[in-house]
């Protein structure tokens, strides 16, 4: 069973309740039209109207004189259906009022935007860190679908349009909800190294290929996230003292960098871009590409099928399928690269 929020949780209750009292209400409607066309001998709309303004109290007139039998059933109808309908007009009106019923519209179009997506990255932990890599992967164009266990959190993802599950992020029904089985990376950025673990361990359970970066506090706790199955362990304490590191006797290697990582505008940026079988550039050189005349691109480095990562390839280097290149250049000039690769293969296909 999924373990959403208790906000979400009132929120289903009430519209359950909401259908259950307008299935009531409907009965009763049909109980009263019915019963006024058999006691009385009176039509459907004449049965149908006598009903409304019984339930509603509104005082009108009878439609038509009642026997004995008809004042019976209608008393019948009073003590029956009054009382529920007065309840149920209050709860529809409360749950308007309250916006249940479009809040409940909105987790319904939340999962099956959810249940949509596929090679999408789960965020587990929104804390400071994870607000920053959500909102970097969605400006990037990535999908993304938050996992947090702290229920005042979900008001807040809600407002700013962000996909998200409430609960556990090593239950596995919870990751399941966020389509971990359709997921290409997993981030776990839990404060605990423990929870860390747990949810490597039940990511990599349900999606045995899914790419996973977790976070530490310390160099003990990489050791432990690689073993419970960590394709990466990054700790932010270490990455930010180098950073502060470089800036201080690294200057311009520094601005380099962050030219490089997209924080000062888009002169500058870095790539990586598979070769899926059928692309235009496999066999050739990166010299007979003519990348770097052509649209501004340097390749830096790629990695080869095997795994292993060449440095300043020479121009000699042959691209071969599989392998991803590590590009330098304008973004306008990798967004060519990209679309290259792309409509080559695409049309080789």
């Amino acid at each position: 069973m999924l373990k959403y929020s208790k906000a979400r949780q009132r929120v289903e209750t009430n519209f359950r309740e909401f259908q259950l009292l307008t299935a009531v209400v409907l009965l009763i409607m049909l109980f009263g039209t019915l019963g006024y066309a058999l006691v009385e001998g009176w039509s459907l709309i004449d049965g149908f109207y006598m009903t409304v303004i019984t339930l509603s109290t509104v005082g009108y007139k009878e439609v038509h004189d009642l026997s004995p039998a008809g004042q019976l059933f209608t008393a019948a109808l009073i003590m029956a259906g009054v009382g529920i309908a007065i309840y149920s007009f209050t709860f529809v009106t409360q749950a308007i009022v309250e916006g249940d019923l479009n809040r409940f519209r909105g987790f319904k179009r939340m999962e099956r935007a959810i249940k949509s997506l596929t090679n999408h990255t789960i965020v587990c932990g929104w804390g400071r860190l994870g607000y920053i890599v959500t909102r970097d992967l969605l400006e990037a164009g990535e999908e993304v679908v938050v996992v947090d266990k702290d229920i005042n959190k979900s008001a807040e993802l809600s407002e700013d349009n962000i996909m998200h599950v409430t609960g556990q992020s090593y239950d596995d029904d919870v990751l399941i909800s966020a389509g971990i089985e359709r997921a290409a990376n997993l981030l776990a950025l839990l404060p605990s190294d423990a929870d860390n673990v747990y949810t490597i361990l039940c990511a990599r359970d349900l999606n045995p290929s899914i790419n996973i970066v977790a976070r530490t506090e310390d160099e003990t706790g990489e050791s432990r996230l690689l073993r419970a199955g960590a394709t990466q362990v990054i700790s932010p304490y270490r990455v930010s003292g180098t950073r502060i590191v470089h800036r201080l006797v690294r200057p311009n290697v520094s601005d380099f960098l962050e030219l490089a990582s997209g924080k000062h505008g888009e002169q500058l940026a870095i790539e990586e871009i598979l070769i899926p079988s059928g692309c235009s550039l496999i066999g050739k050189s990166l010299e007979e590409s003519r990348l770097r005349q052509t649209i501004g691109v340097t390749i830096a480095a790629f990695r080869t099928p095997d795994g292993d990562m060449v440095f300043s390839p020479g121009r000699e280097s042959v691209i071969v399928e599989g392998s991803t290149l590590i590009a330098l250049g304008e973004k306008a000039g990798l967004d060519k690269l990209t679309e290259m690769v792309r409509t080559a293969s695409s049309r080789n296909s």
